[in-house]
């Protein structure tokens, strides 16, 4: 954390001896954001500094990433800055604690952060719950996402499915037919009681025809017609989809539809 003493002094700091973190906690940044960052800065200026910290005669980013890329596509010289020297710990606690008040954050983003706390810095879930302002079942629920495989990891990072249905998809186990079914969720917006059931149906199969070694296997699986599920628009509840009714709306009466249900 920043010392108030330091706060209060604001120093310029050539672009050119500033890197970036090394393990950045956000996976991707947007470039219309940065765009947008750097039109308000060239308008009324930078009304935050950036934070700094000391390293080997160049100068780390604790806080103000963005910030910083603003100002370089600006082309930009120097930027404002707070520098304080700090440790490794402190500057990833100052990370996540910035980070996590951002709402645009995707979970996978901050799983990430309390996998470098609990990895990096040997923090356990209840200090780190502590610091981030969460309880330590929160932070051990977000970590053990990054244990699952890449395609719902990728979907959660888009904010294509959230974390309860990439769990009930795990349970299936086998990547083609998490990969067959998370197609199914992202394209019809299934609900996590629609997922369920086909997982329930999934499984229930599998355990009829036994392991994937006997005669038929996934590929028989895949062939057989079997009831696909999607959510209702309007009461989320699991529907065929050979019954879906389609019609032409506009998304205004859409809502209207459903605010008055």
């Amino acid at each position: 954390m920043l010392k108030k003493a330091e706060v209060m002094k604001v120093q310029s700091v050539l672009l050119t001896l500033i890197d970036r973190p090394a393990v950045p906690d956000r996976l991707s940044i947007d470039p219309e954001y940065i765009r947008e960052l750097a039109a308000s800065i060239a308008e009324v200026g930078l009304m935050s500094p950036i934070v700094l910290t000391p390293r080997g005669g160049r100068y780390e980013i604790v806080a103000g990433d963005c910030r910083y890329l603003a100002m370089l596509s600006l082309g930009r010289s120097v930027v404002p800055a707070f520098i304080q020297e700090l440790d490794p710990e402190s500057v990833s606690i100052s990370r996540a604690t910035e980070n996590l008040q951002r709402k645009d954050l995707t979970i996978i983003e901050e799983a990430r952060i309390y996998k470098t706390l609990h990895n990096d810095h040997n923090m356990n879930w209840d200090q780190i719950g502590k610091r981030c302002g969460k309880s330590a079942g929160h932070v051990k629920r977000r970590y053990d996402l990054l244990k699952l495989p890449e395609i719902l990891i990728n979907a959660m990072h888009e904010k294509k499915i959230g974390y309860a249905v990439a769990e009930e998809l795990w349970r299936l186990r086998d990547i083609g037919r998490i990969e067959y079914w998370l197609g199914y969720c992202v394209d019809h917006g299934a609900s996590l009681s629609v997922v369920a059931n086909w997982v329930k149906e999934e499984l229930a199969l599998i355990r009829q025809r036994g392991s994937s070694t006997d005669e038929g296997g996934w590929g028989s699986a895949l062939s057989e017609q079997k009831p696909i599920y999607v959510s209702c628009d309007l009461c989320t509840g699991p529907m065929e989809i050979k019954r879906v009714v389609y019609m032409r709306i506009c998304p205004e009466c859409h809502a209207t539809i459903k605010q008055n249900m």
